[in-house]
């Protein structure tokens, strides 16, 4: 017989089971004898300035990864191993598993070194870092870092010595922008910042020879009080090297002419003499040189509007910088090298250096295709889905980007619903294609717009058929959008024409019965959608680089059906037939505003361990032609990426229970979510999580919403849903494949007093949700 029902105490004495496992083995089971196992690094710190987990990462010597700040699980792995080194078996545990660190005391008296320095550096002169080693056993030892900080140092008086006259003026123009200010802490990291900030400053106006290594600081701290004064000295460069005037001063440069290099099997190079005859074809197109070899693939304007070098202006490292991004951002180049060369013994009218800038690029394979076949997992719901996707990067020789997306989609569920299954399935297909201009497609240019805010232009055009156990439905979209990206963290993005035409040629007996003659019956009426949208991007986060903090906001906002209602005096007459609403085309169309905000925060906790939070919030607010949001643009909760212990689309809205289909199909104008997730690493590229997540979904009006489903101001917060639950998350590098089992802790469906099931009453395999997914949740 089938157990569908697991007691409390089962859970918890299997867990406990499993623990005791995974503790049972001895954790100095493979340190040697006269070696001991360190066990534990504490450090104790009398100041708020400088944090533990920045004094931590001049630690030398650490103890074992710790799960949740206690649970060695990897060092229990390696321990599980047997003492034959020559089974396979044991070599597999111990390679995924971590060895015991063994206590080395070399590592302590380094670190105390390395923490009392970073002290210092941080303007705590006078600070002291003591050891203490404690032996809770013959094999353990346990490390206790004692850190007096002392007084703090400060920044009184700075001065500046500049042996250089020529750049003088441009250094003093720019003390705005200098951390070095009267008053805030002495640190190295502020001389450091002050370096690079100057060193840039002088690269980006022509100084292309110029290195933070010509400046120095001198630090003095005889005046008392506690106050250091500063001098900055910027040194002169020595004779010799390059980027020296006649009269030993730093050299500004400009760039005489830009060339293109462009193919790798040019069997020439470049020299000091333009006029020379280049074995490759050569065109000057506006002013720059491009050098290519039988024929070039795009346009020129591909090139010249992707840089930010201008033959004749002073040099700029920044500018240099600006043309990789957008060169890179073009994606038809799998090689971009940008250099420059000094031209010796040549300066132009202004008494400037001369250099060349060459900018190299290889182009890739313009054309590729790719088929993907993946299986789905939704709750135990088990189908397939297929996708071929074909790419031309370069369409019109403008490195356009067009994009022919196709899926198919199959799935077999099941629902129990007072004892019985029923199982449906669902079926869908469809193909998308689209155009990405690397500009903005408009009737009047803006100069200088691409090279400042990397533009694009986006034209697709969508069809899709969804045939479900209630309802077959079509969507055909087009759409046409401008994105750029204002700051290196920024993005912007505007859809002036969103366009849906939404057609549902059938609904079951079932179904129909049961939205006639309610607010969802227009939802499910041939419709269509005209809106704009507006979306703004914050995301700090970087790719491929050392896990750092971050945050990522995102705003969304769009607006349907105002055109049209602005111009239905025009036809209404003729369409309305009386009714209090308009249809063009004989469709009914969608009026109403909507957006959302998604905040995340990813906080790392140390090397190997991070949390990360998110909050959603969004609102639809139908009116005027239609009363209440269409089915897609009305908000869902549950699933792979929401609250993980609900099914997709299973949650709310309110306290809401659906209990007349057999299928989930909650959908509401309100959403609210908070989600917390700890993530740390198991063994090998295999990763774990524990999350909590909350919120729920609510109607706008009472009128057009369920029983207990409408947003109530004073009583939303007792209809929030609550679930927990562990993730695995297997790391591949180029893709993360997730399993997260969610297990609901708070039902708001239930009766008051009884949402708390593990209060209230014995778990069923209805309240464990499994989700199988690609990338991280949020």
């Amino acid at each position: 017989m089938f157990i569908r029902e697991l007691k409390i105490a089962d859970n918890i004495l299997l867990l406990l089971l499993i623990l005791l496992i995974m503790g049972g083995c001895k954790s100095t089971k493979y340190v040697p004898e006269g070696e001991k196992l360190l066990t534990r690094v504490k450090i104790d710190s009398d100041t708020r300035n400088v944090s533990n987990d920045e004094l931590r990462s001049f630690v030398r010597q650490q103890e074992n990864i710790r799960i949740l700040g206690f649970w060695k699980f990897n060092l229990g792995i390696y321990n599980l191993s047997g003492r034959d080194e020559t089974k396979g078996f044991n070599q597999w545990l111990r390679r995924i598993g971590e060895p015991p660190v063994l206590f080395d005391s070399s590592m302590v008296d380094l670190s105390v070194d390395q923490m009392r320095l970073h002290m210092r550096n941080r303007g705590f002169f006078h600070a002291s870092v003591s050891d203490t080693v404690v032996y809770p056993s013959d094999k353990k030892a346990r490390v206790e870092y004692d850190v007096e900080s002392g007084p703090r140092y400060r920044l009184n008086d700075v001065y500046y010595h500049i042996e250089d006259e020529t750049v003088k003026d441009l250094v003093f123009s720019d003390t705005v922008n200098t951390v070095m200010r009267r008053g805030r802490p002495f640190t190295v990291e502020m001389h450091n910042r002050e370096r690079d900030r100057i060193t840039e400053l002088l690269r980006n106006n022509g100084y292309y020879s110029f290195s933070r290594e010509y400046i120095y600081f001198i630090a003095d701290s005889s005046g008392g009080g506690r106050m250091i004064n500063d001098t900055l000295v910027l040194m002169r460069p020595p004779e010799g090297v390059p980027g020296v005037t006649s009269d030993g001063n730093h050299a500004q440069y400009a760039v005489r002419d830009v060339y293109f290099q462009v193919g790798s099997d040019l069997a020439h190079t470049l020299g000091d003499d333009r006029s020379q005859d280049f074995l490759a074809d050569t065109i000057n197109y506006n002013g720059y040189y491009i050098i290519y070899e039988d024929e070039l693939d795009f346009k020129p304007d591909v090139l010249v509007n992707s840089n930010y070098i201008i033959p004749g202006d002073i040099y700029s490292a920044e500018l240099a910088d600006r043309t990789q991004i957008l060169l890179s951002g073009l994606r038809i180049f799998r090689y971009i090298n940008i250099r420059f060369r000094e031209i010796d013994g040549q300066v132009d009218e202004q008494g400037r250096k001369i250099l060349d800038c060459v900018i190299h690029v290889d182009p890739g394979k313009y054309q590729s295709y790719s088929v993907e076949i993946e299986g789905t997992n939704s709750s135990g719901n088990l189908g397939a889905a297929g996708n071929i996707k074909y790419q031309h990067k370069n369409l019109f020789k403008g490195a356009e980007l067009f994009t022919l997306n196709t899926r198919l989609a199959r799935q077999n569920q099941f629902v129990v619903r007072s004892g019985d299954e029923e199982r449906f399935n669902t079926m869908e297909f469809g193909a998308e294609s689209s155009i990405v201009f690397p500009q903005f497609l408009m009737p009047f240019r803006i100069e200088g717009f691409r090279q400042r805010y990397n533009p694009s232009t986006t034209v697709a055009l969508g069809y899709n058929y969804q045939r479900r156990p209630d309802y077959t439905r079509t969507i055909a979209n087009a759409r046409l959008g401008y994105n750029w990206r204002a700051s290196r963290y920024s993005y912007h993005s505007f859809f002036p024409f969103d366009f849906n035409l939404v057609n549902i040629p059938s609904l079951s007996d079932n179904f129909r019965s049961t939205i006639e003659d309610t607010f969802l019956e227009y939802a499910y009426q041939d419709h269509l959608i005209a809106n704009l949208n507006y979306s703004y991007l914050f995301n700090e986060q970087e790719m491929g680089r050392r896990p750092r903090d971050f945050r990522f906001f995102r705003f969304s906002f769009e607006s349907a059906g105002n055109l049209f209602n602005l111009t239905s005096p025009l036809w209404s007459n003729s369409n309305n037939e009386g009714k209090n609403y308009n249809k063009i085309l004989g469709i009914r169309y969608a009026q109403y505003l909507k957006g959302d905000v998604d905040l995340r925060y990813h906080k790392v906790i140390n090397r190997h361990s991070s949390v990360t939070y998110r909050l959603f919030a969004g609102v639809g607010v139908p009116y005027g032609n239609l009363d209440v949001l269409p089915f897609e643009k009305r908000y869902f909760s549950g699933g792979a990426n929401s609250i993980r212990a609900w099914p997709v689309r299973s949650l709310g809205p309110g306290s809401y229970k659906e209990e007349s289909l057999s299928f989930y199909n909650q959908t509401a104008d309100i959403k609210l979510e908070a989600n917390v997730e700890y993530r740390f690493p198991l063994v090998g590229l295999l990763e774990g999580a524990l999350f909590v997540d909350a919120g729920n979904i609510w109607g706008l009006r009472a009128e057009n919403s369920p029983e207990g489903g409408a947003f109530k101001i004073d009583r939303f917060y007792q209809q929030i849903a609550v679930g927990s639950g562990f993730g695995t998350r297997f790391d591949f590098n180029y893709f993360i494949f997730r399993i997260d089992t969610g297990l609901k802790l708070r039902d708001p469906a239930e009766s008051s007093g009884e949402r708390w099931i593990p209060l209230s009453r014995s778990y069923s395999w209805d309240d464990v949700a499994f989700n199988f997914a690609i990338g991280y949740p949020f």
